[in-house]
């Protein structure tokens, strides 16, 4: 073989397996760089309740809880199937999550660290937990059932992926509004997207829901993991929001030492090949 016909055929063989690469890590790049958004995100959040003075933040919870109040005396409306919306053709910027962000979810159980949103909007779908509209905000009390949703099986995020991996007793926690808020997986089942009965406020109870769709990439159904409210030690969710957090962190530092070594690999290869 000539030797300019090797140097193209060893191009095309470096292309190749550079491209295979690059396929087979997207996933596991795209969730990091995600997981680093959601990260900002919620720390922007985190810093703007520490900036609000308690006169403010007692304000917010007041708001929501006369609009939970009301919600329960109507007897809450759901409204309509969260993954059925119109797609915005509109890029966001991180202001635009910022400015919706008014919590923050934590699964420990699947390393999920999410922020909440106020509203449900495909953008927002694809970034964090959003507040089914006509429920209740997720701030606690008697006679409340606030409906988280969030995307399952995004090449670029995995969000609400694993929440199949839940099972009754398991927990999740929401901060807001400098409060911090424990609940028990106590009911999982799997509805049609029309079937609302299960997302309505009980007399008396405290209730979250997590939605997403099921099965696995078909989403002709949806996963409902609803949680009751419990008391545990303010100190014991925040160290389980740490290891969370110690877990994310660590799979970032991972991904992004498999990128270095890549291009180094690419550098190495490339180097060696404009010698020929």
């Amino acid at each position: 073989m000539k030797p300019k016909k090797r140097k193209l055929l060893d191009l095309l063989m470096l292309f190749l397996l550079l491209s295979g690469i690059g396929i087979l890590a997207y996933p596991f790049v795209s969730d990091a760089l995600n997981n680093y958004l959601d990260q900002q995100i919620i720390s922007h959040y985190q810093q703007q309740a520490v900036k609000e003075n308690e006169e403010v933040m007692a304000k917010i919870q007041e708001n929501m809880t006369k609009k939970n109040q009301q919600l329960a005396k109507e007897g809450g409306n759901s409204g309509a199937d969260p993954f059925t919306k119109k797609k915005e053709p509109v890029k966001k910027d991180r202001t635009y999550f910022e400015k919706h962000t008014i919590g923050i979810l934590t699964i420990p159980k699947i390393n999920v660290n999410l922020p909440i949103f106020d509203q449900t909007t495909m953008k927002l779908l694809e970034k964090g937990a959003c507040l089914l509209e006509g429920t209740s905000y997720p701030i606690g009390g008697k006679s409340t059932h606030a409906v988280l949703s969030s995307h399952r099986g995004l090449s670029q995020a995995k969000l609400f992926t694993n929440l199949p991996q839940l099972k009754i007793k398991d927990h999740f926690y929401i901060e807001i509004n400098g409060q911090y808020l424990a609940y028990q997986v106590d009911q999982i089942k799997t509805v049609e997207p029309t079937e609302t009965e299960a997302l309505q406020i009980q007399e008396d109870q405290d209730l979250v829901t997590l939605v997403t769709c099921t099965p696995y990439m078909i989403n002709s159904h949806r996963l409902l993991v609803r949680g009751h409210r419990i008391v545990v030690e303010p100190e014991e969710i925040k160290e389980s929001l740490e290891k969370v957090k110690q877990a994310k962190c660590t799979a970032f530092l991972f991904v992004s030492g498999l990128i270095g070594v890549l291009l180094l690999l690419f550098l190495v290869i490339l180097i060696k090949f404009l010698k020929k």
